[in-house]
């Protein structure tokens, strides 16, 4: 096993104290998984070719083409005012459908240690809180010239 591994495994081993898990390790994908107050799911992931440990998490859908909402997530991944030091992403839907919003946060294995591990953790759950309860409010499909233009679709007026 790597030293960066190990390292992680190590931490991981004590989270689980910390939160009162049994355990918490790395299955053989080299990710494990955490379920917060029964709604708030986070994946973590360790990639050893990129030496980083990555915490990722869905909180919400978005209509395609939500241009103010764009500019909400673009705003508050700007310095990471509105994500505690995560970033927003967007994931593709299926055609037609919605987009999923993602929160993620890589930390470089130089930078971690048992600490950063719960302190990361614990500002990244907040923020995926707040985002789940966020993206509800965000303003959906706005952009509907703006989609038929995309699509190729011509809108007459009748």
């Amino acid at each position: 096993m790597s030293a960066s591994k190990t390292k992680v495994e190590d931490a991981l081993a004590n989270l689980a104290l910390r939160l009162k898990l049994e355990s918490l390790k790395l299955n053989e994908k080299n990710e494990t998984y955490l379920l917060f107050d029964q709604k708030f799911h986070v994946t973590c992931i360790f990639d050893a070719n990129k030496d980083e440990f990555i915490l990722t998490s869905s909180v919400g859908e978005l209509e395609k083409f939500s241009v103010e909402a764009y500019k909400r997530l673009l705003g508050d991944n700007f310095f990471w005012a509105g994500t505690a030091g995560a970033r927003l992403f967007l994931e593709p839907g299926e055609e037609g459908g919605p987009d999923t919003i993602v929160i993620r946060e890589i930390v470089p294995i130089a930078m971690f240690d048992e600490e950063r591990l719960y302190e990361r953790m614990e500002d990244f759950v907040n923020a995926v809180e707040y985002w789940t309860t966020e993206y509800p409010k965000l303003p959906q499909g706005r952009g509907d010239s703006l989609a038929n233009q995309a699509t190729g679709n011509i809108m007459v007026p009748a």
